[in-house]
């Protein structure tokens, strides 16, 4: 490359130049009076390397990536060390667009941790792999990964084994490649450097088929230091993605060290249970003050201490997790709430959800089945869906809610269901006119009647109505195996029967 031309990546020449410059260190050391051929030569590795990644101003990443291959090109101990085949592994996700830059990063701490953690005794190595989870989720927040502990759960290195060797083999074909044009290139110039090129090759030829038995072995271990974070997250400790999911649902926001400290102490933050859900709130009618840390009522708002009769709990209470926040709605907010016919699953018949009631999800709708499923504990007693209702808050007199995130739910009268909740919901109350008119427009709507929007201007809501036309909403997410042979999902259209459930509606918040 030569002075006049644009350096790749929007980067500064003098920027480019120090990369090239710390490749060439690295892959060639110091080659007697042939540094003109060298630095042309790295740069040419250098650009090829770029052009590989997608996401191309990633300069940690080239550096490393050529670093690391001829670091095991030229050295046999490094080519049986695992560890130096992970942090490649971890590279060569940096070649796999959108998906894998964000997995190199993700990767890039699990194995700072994990090699700072091997030298440590156990309960300085549970410690220093607690702060490795919370750096994980900080990262994945930072670069905005929606719900990044939800994300870093469903991680799994292996799922990817293809397109890393695949990658792998692009990458030591592309270097093999340069080698050998560039060698012939300054043969005569050279001999010297001519000489370190064919080394390289020929190391480049040894890493190439170690990587048949090492890759594989890199992913395992990856995999294995992945599982050891995701276990800690998974057993409830508290890290900065459940701080930012309390500050999401109730309005509140984190602001200090010590705010957070006093949230994780007192016991309000939305907390994991050993299945990996959200736990339910305490509830008992008879432990007041268990209840009083997660919720108290206030004047002008919904009052959801309303006990069961048979069993003494504020049901309505332990569908939330975490702490819950008496607040208004505010301007330009999304809400939404899932209705459909009534109609049975495995043989259970289920109740009419309409499109009038209490319990609303806050922000837009979910993208699929699945998804409402989950993060809303949505179970299939509750709700058959078909269709949902939208709403917009217009103006600075939103209804007054109670907002928090919603918990886990297990099925009783469909047993075997359970979801793990995670998603923001909100619970308000419609005038008694104006619910009645929205279940009535819903049911119409349901029945193929075409809706405009409704306003409410008393609540300040503007409504629209949606069909989801999903196809896998019944019967499916949840069970490990499903309770029986009947049919998954059969909608009986036309009864008037309502869903009594406490918690009939909780709604995704993504």
């Amino acid at each position: 490359m030569s002075d006049t031309q644009n350096p790749p990546a929007g980067w500064t020449v003098s920027y480019f130049k120090s990369v090239c410059a710390d490749v060439g260190s690295w892959t060639w050391g110091t080659v007697q009076g042939a540094f003109n051929e060298k630095a042309s030569i790295t740069q040419i590795i250098v650009d090829a390397v770029i052009g590989m990644i997608p996401l191309v101003g990633d300069a940690t990443a080239v550096r490393d990536l050529i670093a690391v291959v001829f670091g095991l090109a030229d050295d046999e101990e490094k080519r049986n060390s695992t560890w130096h085949w992970v942090l490649l592994v971890v590279l060569l996700f940096a070649l796999i667009p959108v998906f894998g830059g964000v997995v190199k990063g993700v990767g890039r701490i699990i194995v700072k941790v994990a090699e700072e953690a091997a030298h440590m005794a156990a309960a300085a190595r549970m410690a220093h792999m607690v702060e490795g989870a919370k750096e994980i989720i900080e990262f994945l927040n930072r670069i905005g990964v929606k719900n990044a502990e939800k994300w870093l759960l469903a991680l799994r290195i292996s799922d990817h084994m293809a397109p890393l060797v695949e990658k792998f083999t692009h990458l030591m074909g592309t270097l093999d490649g340069i080698l050998l044009k560039t060698r012939s290139m300054i043969a005569g110039i050279s001999p010297s450097l001519a000489n370190r090129i064919q080394q390289l090759r020929g190391g480049l030829v040894r890493v190439r088929d170690k990587g048949k038995e090492m890759i594989p072995i890199a992913v395992k271990e990856f995999d294995q230091k992945l599982r050891e974070i995701q276990a800690y997250i998974r057993s409830g400790g508290e890290t900065t993605s459940r701080l930012a999911l309390h500050e999401v649902a109730t309005g509140q926001k984190v602001a200090t060290r010590a705010e957070e400290r006093r949230l994780v102490e007192d016991g309000v933050l939305p907390a994991r249970s050993s299945r990996g859900g959200f736990n339910q709130n305490p509830a008992s009618s008879l432990a007041p003050a268990k209840v009083s840390k997660y919720y108290k009522p206030e004047p002008g708002y919904p009052n959801l201490l309303r006990a069961d009769r048979e069993t003494g709990q504020y049901n309505s209470v332990a569908a939330f997790s975490g702490k819950m926040i008496n607040r208004e709605l505010k301007d330009g907010e999304q809400i939404f709430r899932f209705f459909g016919p009534p109609r049975t699953t495995h043989g259970v018949d289920v109740g009419e959800a309409w499109a009038g009631g209490a319990w609303w999800g806050v922000g837009p709708p979910p993208k699929s089945a699945k998804e409402w499923r989950e993060m809303a504990a949505v179970l299939d007693s509750f709700n058959g869906d078909g269709f949902y209702v939208s709403a917009r808050v217009v103006g600075n007199k939103g209804p007054k809610a109670v907002v928090g995130t919603v918990s886990e739910q297990f099925g009783t009268q469909i047993p075997g269901q359970y979801l793990p909740g995670g998603a923001t919901q909100a619970f308000f109350l419609l005038e008694d006119g104006f619910q009645e008119i929205l279940k009535r427009v819903g049911h119409d709507f349901a029945n193929g009647v075409k809706q405009s929007k409704i306003i409410d201007s008393n609540a300040g809501l503007e409504f629209t109505f949606h069909s989801t036309s999903w196809t896998d909403t019944n019967g499916i997410w949840g069970y490990i195996h499903a309770p029986g042979t009947t049919t998954t999902q059969t909608a009986r259209v036309g009864s008037r029967e309502q869903a009594t459930k406490h918690n009939e509606q909780v709604v995704v918040h993504p």
